[in-house]
């Protein structure tokens, strides 16, 4: 029979290594592999990601006014459709008159249908463009790492020069 003190060393052993795999942590990843060292943006990269930014919300406020123009045209497209569905239920296909006259909506519904869908592909391109500049603008700009005083002068020179071409486009008029 073992001893106590055999079978508590034996226990002890069992936990230590137990508790050594229970540890270990396999991600697929090589143990070495680091993130990339953050690099401080220079005053350069911070004007020019400013500009962008600020070009990019110039860019995003037209797409949106031609969106929301876009939605106004496609609701009213849906009201017409929806009036043209009534009006067919109660068509008089014994008048030549009525359907004539409905034939006619309907080409012009059909031309508003048309107007809509080339507005769309219209817009493609400009959101399309703007959507893969927004993602090099991230990819460029987003999380560095700057100097406060940087920022700061960065700032400062795009205020002044905000209010000289403010006042050379009211000296102008």
């Amino acid at each position: 029979m073992p001893s106590p003190y055999t079978s508590l060393v034996a226990l002890a052993a069992t936990l230590a290594l137990g508790s050594a795999h229970a540890t270990s942590v396999r991600t697929g990843k090589p143990a070495a592999s680091q993130p990339p060292a953050r690099e401080w943006a220079t005053r350069d990269l911070l004007r020019e990601c400013l500009d962008t930014e600020a070009a990019l919300k110039e860019r995003f406020r037209v797409i949106d006014a031609a969106s929301t123009a876009h939605q106004k045209m496609f609701d009213q497209v849906e009201a017409e459709d929806a009036r043209i569905e009534e009006l067919q239920s109660q068509l008089d296909h014994d008048s030549a008159t009525s359907v004539k006259a409905f034939n006619a909506l309907v080409r012009d519904h059909n031309l508003h249908v048309r107007q809509l869908n080339q507005d769309a592909a219209d817009s493609k391109p400009a959101a399309e463009a703007y959507n893969a500049d927004m993602v090099a603008f991230n990819h460029r700009c987003e999380g560095r790492m700057y100097h406060i005083e940087d920022m700061e002068a960065v700032t400062r020179e795009r205020r002044k020069a905000a209010e000289q071409a403010a006042a050379a486009a009211s000296g102008a008029h």
